[in-house]
């Protein structure tokens, strides 16, 4: 493996190391580690990888790898079975430049870990994407207290913003992280709907609520009301006169869109009688927000309720019960129409007599106040009457008079008579007091003021179209008479019996102009019309007014001036809207000539682009008034109005008699008429109301093809379906059906036409519904689809991808209200609210029920419910918009709640690295109150063995969970798990030493809790440790308050409230424990005296704090102990602390490491204030903290500036200001102190969570628990990597078992390796100087000739030639006294001789082993010739085999030296007696050659020990005795060798077992056996072997010479061949003797055996390897080596014509004692 690729897989496992754990360090200017740590980390890396490489390419040395890692490791196994190992985290730990934290998990005591492995430099230029450092501004902070919801900290009201009042409606603003308390109060009804507006830049600007409500702390309110994020109200000029079931903000537009059971604004009936109907919404209306004022729509409403809106691009859609608009003439504005008093008759009764003030004339258009010519009086003390008759016929609508108050007169009571037949009229006004309609006939007061007095003419106009003008009666008077300033009659038109109906007149426009004027009018535009031609102006005495006449020629129709004879008007249009237009033609009996009526052309023009012709036949005998046109007409306008022109038709056509043609106008009017009929439930809205727009069309339309007559659309949402049209559509939920197109109750508005949702509907009632994240989520009363293929409980989701239904795992137990995208939890939430009170989540299956209290939120990404925002109770309303980037996001809720807060969190919450709370918990599983109510959550850790592993939030407390676990939790995917069954007192802290979890507490004996719990978090088991216990022995009093770390140890230390451990160890306040021996010690030999309330490790010492009471000496608040010299010492400074130490906290001061540390506590005075100082490492200073004495501190925090929130930093000046370049002795530049607690601050502001900066504060977190009141953050925790210490880890014993087993397997495998390997060496030496000495045989044979080929070693070659020269020599002298021996030819194994063709004598072979009779001469000095040959053959293999490596025969070294001793006996009988013959003559010779020989032999013995041949059975002994040798081959024979003796002998032995050649000696049984070699030393069995070749014929030849003197001593002694085999041809032995001379030549060979040491057989041993010997219990063996402690080799005689067995065996399996009939049960 090269260079690169190590270095890149070792940065490959380091980052693999860092990924693994989840840092989040609060301090960005030191996040770097050591150059050395980095390198240590690269080597540990890259040596891994450089393993992991060798190990793939070097499979085959895998097995000795390990047992060499094994054999590493054995003898701390063998020492102890639990075998110990350093912490990783000791191996790759995260340095602490700043004193470690004692427990990583409490708010007083942790320090901001400064280290993050960096790559170096390149690598970090090449991988930054993928390996940024962590730094201080990201990662999550753990919050932990008592509270049930957080917010970040509203600064509109004092004290907490969260606690509330339940008996009191509260309208609260909810963003991602605050809530606002907008405004609350005791309230009459219920709020419904809500809706915000937002500012251009995005921000908040006001909420609007609306419902029943119709009073809030004594303030009337008509149904709707708005309030600002300042608090500031807008009733929205006195809202509705009924009940608001919707809103709709429109941030472009800045209107408010309200909808609801109402018929009008308030605003609009208590103006004036005038607008009142005419400003009617019928359940719509419009809210100008920016103006305050409600805009007058072009319609007046519709026939039904509105339910809910929805926009749509520009548009915005209403939905309800409605079916058509409401903007017929009855909704007219009564005030548009006025008649010109100036024209009609005025007259007045009983005229005061004072002149200037006696003309009724004089309140008609004046200007003026009680004035000479501006007011009609009465005569004193006399009623009157003002009359009115006028010029033509009308409706009169209005009347409007205005008090005198001249002298303290005027009118008190009116009645309004008709004329002529002065019928009282009835009329309304408005109630002065009530602002309510009133009505009245025969008297109507009126007030003595300036303002107008407006009275509504409230007759049919069938009453009063018949009526020509009318009388005002002054009934009663102020003071001495009655009067009026001013006067103004309005009117609706005239009325016309046509078809027997009466139509009301909206606008009239006369044809003579004079009758359009408008004196007195403000009106910027007024009806007008032009006359061109030849009209004349037409009285009729039967006609009630005039009219114009337009007389032609008949011949003269057709003619220019007749066509352009026209008559232009030009109404006045109020307002845009659809309308009938009608014309009023006077009958021609009226003036006599109806022979020259004919027809008339008129022109509509409707708007700008379109216009409408018609032809009017006027032959009508009486007055009539046709429909003319029916249609759209926009409001009039500076800019456009509606015009009508009149002229003869060119086709007109008179009666023959005449000779002239007539046509006339009068009048036209407009009559406003219905809108819209069919809209069933939908009315579409253009966003943009303004005039210029209405020119074009109407601004509310009908859906193109809609739903069905009757239906009931109670909700709406926009949305872009995700299929793959992605059309932008409206949906529609509700009470309808359509069976032909599939849809039911549901249905999607898209490409013009209602469509169904997935072919098919919902059964059952949809009351709500939200697009959110492609899909369409839906609330109400149902429980599946219309089709039966979904079930669903009460809400469902339609996704718009796939085209389906899918149930809310279970949904809810009830109906729901109102669905709502629930923005401020992002893109992806989905709120529900409504009158459920549980939910139902888990698997689909079998869903868990869990409490839901009208509120749940579903989480469209991960599926399932999830967290909500925090209202103690249900919510009558909660509305948000669809999430949008540039907008603040805010939703709005109102209720009766006792708390609110941004987000739900029982007892936890995380701090996101944007400054966003975040739940942890999933709805459902949080934590959850004792059963007793206790809820409180002290501490919480992020628990992680080592700095590789990842981290666990572990809480303490006081709560239960889901579970059953009690005040101890671990968080497992969002579900608060037991860590163990269970803590029976509350949980003050938590901490870890690597795998040990440290719970501590308040001891709870009846449950069962000592104060101290030690989990093995690894094993899920308690460590059995011995309790700490109280001075009575029991745990009554015991109270562990913190257990602290000492790094790089093993030591823990817990402080608290005890005396002893395990009732034997004096311990008291504070004790120390070992993790690696589970033992207790004191900290020190001098304790202190008092309970411990925190602790703190600094750089150099350990502060412990407490009230510390010694006798007499003053009370001391701290103690500092040094471990240097293991002493207690006084804290400087510590004696002038005012009070108890409840809180410590590390301080950086702007390095590294340091000694300084926070103090808060308690004062000793009656206040108990807290009071805050600091420790600079020399002295304490008392610091400025300015914070109420109710206040209580849990916790002091140095907090890098960059981690404060954006929000907190703009609220507080103080904090904005401070720099990172600031000098400050208390607190480090760039950094403030956060403080957490329950804090009263100045400005009457409470928080739970606040920064603090030179005296100033700036709150950033509240909370509040379910009672309502504030709760309180108790520890505040960043995840950073746990303390390092040092633990030994104990192995299970199985594990341990499995070790030692490999350990021992690894061990044997070695040992046979290395005997192998010893062998195999050993071998090649040996056959090295075997061949050697062979080739010294064959040179003194043949008289120095030889095959040899290249140098040969003399000292082997002589001792070779010295061996074959003295057998043979031998052999002559045997063979010259020797008798002639007959030939039994009892067997025809090997036929003739070998090597002369001559017949042999088969006596000198061995019973069952064709071997030649070791007392052959012949064969003797054959075997020596032979053994010279062949060694010199063999040397010459042995020694140049490299020349000869193609040939197989001399592949291996060892096959032929053994060749030599296989084949050279029996070659050597067939030579040898060829050679003795050629010899008898000179046997004188004999006795020196024999000498030579001998002594040639000896010499070469003396140059080296030759290895004893011992290969028996074919080879498979010679395995056993350790001589290497081919051991597939079971021949001792080659059959491949050149050598024909040999091919014959390995044809031979392959018939039989065939024991070795060698030395012979003559049985009892006369026949030859095989001698054992003596048990002696391996130097003399070396020693026998190197003379093996000359003296087995020197052994023979002696044996000759004695056969030659006593035939029948043939036997040769086995003591005297084998006992000295060193010395067996030494000078010390006669010359000539015969070593087999002697009384054992007479000896059977079987009987020899008992020469060798006799062991018996204790068990019976059973062979199963080649070369080891076999026997049974019993049987005896006889030892021939026991070299070897644990093999011993030996022979076994199994009993008369059985061979013997030679191998090796077990020591421990024979005794030298013979066994008795009690022992070895194998016996018996």
């Amino acid at each position: 493996m090269t260079d690169s690729r190590r270095s890149s897989s070792a940065v490959a496992l380091v980052r693999t190391h860092n990924t693994n754990v989840k840092l989040f360090l609060p301090d960005s200017r030191l996040d770097t580690v050591s150059s050395a740590t980095r390198s240590q980390k690269n080597n540990h890396g890259s040596s891994h990888a450089r393993t992991l490489g060798y190990w793939r390419r070097t499979a085959w040395l895998q097995c000795i790898a390990a047992l060499v890692l094994l054999l590493l490791v054995s003898p701390v196994v063998a020492a102890n079975s639990n075998l110990a190992v350093a912490d990783a985290s000791l191996q790759e730990s995260y340095p602490s430049p700043t004193p470690a934290p004692v427990g990583n998990t409490e708010l007083g005591e942790l320090l901001f870990e400064r280290g993050i492995a960096e790559e170096d430099s390149s690598e970090a230029e090449s991988e930054s994407d993928e390996e940024e450092s962590q730094s201080s501004d990201d990662g999550s902070i753990g919050i932990v207290g008592a509270f049930n919801g957080v917010s970040s900290f509203s600064p509109n009201s004092s004290g907490s913003a969260l606690s509330l009042n339940s008996s009191m409606t509260s309208f609260v603003a909810l963003s991602q992280n605050a809530v606002e308390l907008l405004a609350a109060g005791s309230s009459v009804g219920n709020v419904v709907a809500a809706c915000a507006l937002y500012k251009d830049d995005g921000t908040f600007a006001k909420a609007y609520f609306g419902g029943t409500i119709s009073m809030l702390n004594s303030t009337t309110l008509g149904y709707v009301f708005g309030v600002d994020a300042a608090g500031k109200f807008d009733a929205m000029t006195g809202g509705v006169n009924g009940p608001v079931n919707a809103l709709y903000c429109d941030d472009k537009t800045q209107l408010v869109y309200v909808g609801g059971n109402f018929t009008n604004t308030v605003s609009g009936l208590t103006t004036s009688v005038a607008t009142m109907r005419s400003l009617s919404t019928g359940g719509l209306a419009v809210y100008k927000a920016s103006q305050r004022t409600w805009q007058a729509l072009s319609f007046h409403g519709l026939d039904g309720p509105v339910f809910d809106f929805a926009k749509m691009k520009d548009n915005v859609y209403a939905v309800g019960a409605f079916a058509a608009t409401v903007d017929n003439a009855t909704y007219v504005p009564l005030n548009t129409q006025p008649v010109d008093l100036s024209s009609c008759k005025i007259t007045g009764g009983n005229n005061a007599d004072t002149a200037g003030f006696n003309d009724p004339h004089n309140i008609i258009c004046t200007t003026g106040r009680d004035s000479v010519g501006n007011t009609w009086l009465m005569r004193d003390k006399l009623p009157g009457y003002y009359r009115i008759d006028f010029p033509f016929k009308t409706t009169p609508s209005l009347l409007r008079l205005m008090n005198t108050l001249y002298q303290r007169r005027g009118t008190k009571a009116i009645r309004v008579e008709a004329v002529p037949n002065n019928q009282a009229l009835t009329m309304s006004y408005l109630d002065p007091e009530t602002r309510t309609e009133m009505f009245c006939t025969q008297s109507c007061p009126m007030l003595q003021n300036y303002d107008w007095q407006e009275f509504r003419f409230v007759d049919n106009d069938l009453t009063l179209a018949n009526i020509t003008g009318v009388t005002v009666n002054i009934v009663d008077w102020y003071g001495m008479g009655g009067g009026f300033n001013k006067i103004e009659l309005y009117q609706r038109g005239k009325y016309i019996i046509f078809r027997y109906y009466a139509a009301s007149v909206y606008a009239r426009i006369y044809a003579i102009d004079g009758f359009n004027s408008l004196p007195c009018t403000t009106q910027a535009i007024r009806p007008s019309s032009a006359v061109m031609g030849s009209w004349r102006r037409t009285t009729a005495a039967s006609y009630h007014g005039e009219y114009l006449t337009l007389s032609v020629n008949v011949n003269d129709i057709k003619s220019e001036q007749a066509q352009n004879a026209t008559v232009t008007m030009v109404p006045f249009v109020p307002e845009s809207g659809f309308y009938k237009v009608y014309m009023t033609i006077p009958g021609c009996q009226n003036t006599n000539t109806c022979l020259q009526r004919t027809s008339a052309k008129v022109t509509w023009l409707m708007d700008g682009g379109r216009s409408i012709l018609t032809t009017v036949t006027q032959h009508n005998l009486e007055d009539l008034e046709i429909e003319l046109f029916s249609g759209y007409a926009p409001a009039s306008s500076t800019k456009f109005s509606s015009a009508i022109y009149v002229g003869i038709s060119p086709n007109a056509t008179v009666d023959p008699q005449a000779t002239s043609a007539e046509v006339v106008v009068d009048s036209f009017r407009l009559e406003r008429i219905t809108s819209y009929t069919d809209l069933n439930g939908v009315l579409q809205m253009f966003e943009d109301q303004s005039a210029d727009i209405q020119r074009n069309g109407p601004l509310y339309l009908p859906l193109v093809k809609g739903l069905p007559t009757g239906s009931v659309v109670h909700t709406a949402a926009y949305g872009v379906t995700n299929d793959t049209q992605q059309d932008d559509t409206l949906f529609l939920g509700g009470q309808f059906q359509d069976a032909d197109k599939g849809y039911s109750n549901v249905a999607q508005y898209r490409g013009k036409s209602v469509r169904s949702l997935g072919g098919t509907g919902i059964q059952g009632i949809v009351r709500s519904m939200a697009f959110v994240d492609a899909s369409l989520f839906i609330g109400g009363s149902f429980d599946g689809t219309s089709d039966g293929s979904q079930a669903l409980n009460n809400v469902a989701e339609f996704n718009t991808t796939d085209q389906k239904w899918y149930q809310l795992v279970g949904g809810v137990n009830n109906a729901v209200t109102e669905v709502v995208p629930y923005s401020p939890f992002g893109s992806r939430a989905v709120a529900f609210t409504g009158a459920f009170q549980s939910l139902y989540t888990g698997d689909v299956s079998d869903p868990t029920e869990i409490q839901a209290n009208g509120l749940a939120m579903w989480d469209t990404l991960a599926g399932g419910w999830t967290n909500t925002p925090y209202l103690q109770s249900s919510p009558s309303v909660l509305h948000a918009g669809a999430y949008r980037n540039n907008v603040d996001n805010t939703a709005l809720a109102a209720g009766r709640f006792a708390a609110a807060a941004a987000l739900e969190a029982n007892g936890a919450v995380l701090l996101s690295p944007q400054q966003n709370i975040q739940a942890i918990d999933m709805m459902g599983f949080e934590l959850q109150p004792t059963s007793d109510g206790q809820f409180i959550v002290n501490t919480g850790l992020w628990y992680a063995k080592n700095s590789d592993a990842s981290s666990a939030l572990i809480v303490g407390g006081r709560f239960s969970t889901l579970d059953g676990a009690t005040n101890v939790a671990r968080l497992d995917d969002g579900k608060w798990r037991k860590v163990l069954d269970g803590v029976g007192g509350e949980v003050l802290t938590l901490n870890n030493a690597a795998n040990w979890l440290f719970i501590g507490g308040v001891a709870d004996e009846s449950a069962g809790f000592s104060g101290l719990t030690v989990l093995d978090m690894d094993r899920r088991k308690e460590v059995g440790i011995q309790q700490l216990q109280g001075p009575d022995g029991d745990f009554t009093g015991v109270r562990i308050s913190k257990v602290a770390i000492r790094k790089d140890t093993s030591m823990v230390v817990v402080g608290g409230n005890f005396a002893t451990a395990g009732g034997m160890l004096s311990c008291p306040y504070i004790c120390t424990l070992d993790i690696n021996e589970s033992q207790w010690s004191p900290l020190s030999t001098s304790t202190l005296i008092g309970p411990v309330v925190d602790m703190l490790f600094t750089e150099d010492s350990f502060v412990v704090a407490g009230t510390f009471k010694n006798g007499t000496e003053p009370t001391l608040y701290l103690q500092q102990y040094r471990f240097d010299d293991n002493s207690w010492i006084d804290v400087p400074g510590a004696d002038k602390l005012p009070g108890p130490v409840t809180v410590l906290s590390a301080a950086s001061n702007g390095e590294e490491t340091t000694s300084s540390f926070y103090i808060v506590g308690t004062s000793s005075d009656s206040d108990a204030a807290p009071y805050f100082a600091k420790f600079d490492g020399k002295s304490i200073t008392n610091l400025p903290f300015t914070i109420d004495a109710k206040s209580t501190i849990h916790g002091v925090l140095e907090v890098p500036r960059s981690r404060i929130p954006n929000s907190v930093l703009g609220s507080s000046r103080a904090l904005s200001r401070r720099s990172d370049s600031d000098s400050d002795p208390i607190v480090p530049s760039g950094y403030v102190l956060a403080i957490s607690g329950d804090l009263y601050l100045p400005n009457r502001h409470r928080a739970s969570n606040a920064f603090f900066y030179n005296d100033k504060w700036a709150p950033f977190l509240s909370t509040v628990q379910d009672s309502g009141m504030p709760g309180f953050i108790s520890s505040v925790f960043f995840e950073i990597p746990p303390t390092n210490v040092y633990q030994r880890q104990r192995l299970s014993v199985a594990l341990v078992i499995l070790i030692a087993i490999a350990i021992a397997l690894g061990i044997t495998f070695l040992i046979v390796f290395i005997g192998l390997v010893y062998i195999y060496l050993r071998n090649r030496r040996e056959a090295a100087a075997t061949a050697s000495a062979a080739s010294a045989a064959l040179a003194a044979t043949t008289g120095g000739a030889g095959t040899t080929k290249g140098p040969i070693n003399p000292t082997l070659v002589g001792a070779a030639a010295a061996a074959a020269a003295g057998g043979g020599l031998l052999a002559a002298g045997a063979r010259h006294g020797d008798q002639h021996r007959s030939v039994v030819p009892t067997r025809d194994t090997w036929g003739n001789n070998a090597l002369t063709g001559e017949r042999v004598s088969f006596d000198n072979i061995a019973p069952n082993t064709g071997r030649l009779n070791s007392g052959s001469p012949t064969a003797l000095g054959g075997l020596a010739a032979a053994a010279g040959r062949q060694a010199a053959v063999s040397s010459d293999t042995y020694v140049h085999h490299d020349a000869k490596k193609s040939n197989a025969k001399y592949d291996d070294t060892n096959e032929s030296l053994e060749s030599i001793f296989e084949s050279a006996a029996a070659e050597a009988e067939a030579e040898a007696e060829s050679e003795a013959r050629e010899r008898a003559a000179s046997t004188s010779s004999i006795g020196a050659d024999v000498a030579a020989a001998g002594g040639a032999a000896a010499a070469a013995a003396a140059a080296y020990k030759m290895p004893i041949p011992r290969h028996y059975n074919g080879g498979r002994d010679a395995a056993a005795a350790g001589e290497l040798s081919d051991t597939s081959r079971s021949s001792m024979y080659r059959p491949d060798s050149t050598n024909p003796f040999e091919q014959r002998m390995a044809l031979r032995e392959s018939q039989g077992d065939f024991p070795p050649a060698g030395p012979f000696g003559n049985g009892e049984d006369g026949v030859g056996h095989i001698p054992m070699p003596s048990p002696h030393s391996m130097q003399a069995e070396h020693a026998t072997a190197a003379a093996l070749a000359g003296a087995s014929a020197g052994m023979g030849l002696a044996g000759m010479a004695a056969k030659s003197d006593n035939k029948d001593n043939r036997r040769r002694s086995e003591s005297a061949s084998t006992r000295d085999t060193e010395g067996a041809f030494s000078a010390s032995r006669p010359s000539g003797e015969s070593s087999v001379g002697g009384s054992s030549t007479n000896l059977p060979i079987r009987d020899s055996l008992k020469q060798y040491p006799v062991s018996y057989a204790k068990f019976t041993f059973s062979s199963r390897e080649t070369g080891e010997l076999g026997f049974r219990a019993g049987e005896r063996v006889f030892v021939i080596d026991q070299s070897d402690e644990i093999w011993w080799m030996g022979i076994v005689d199994h009993g008369p014509n059985q061979p013997l067995e030679q191998g090796v065996f077990p020591a421990t399996y024979v005794s030298s004692d013979p066994p008795k009939s009690t022992e070895w049960p194998e016996l018996m």
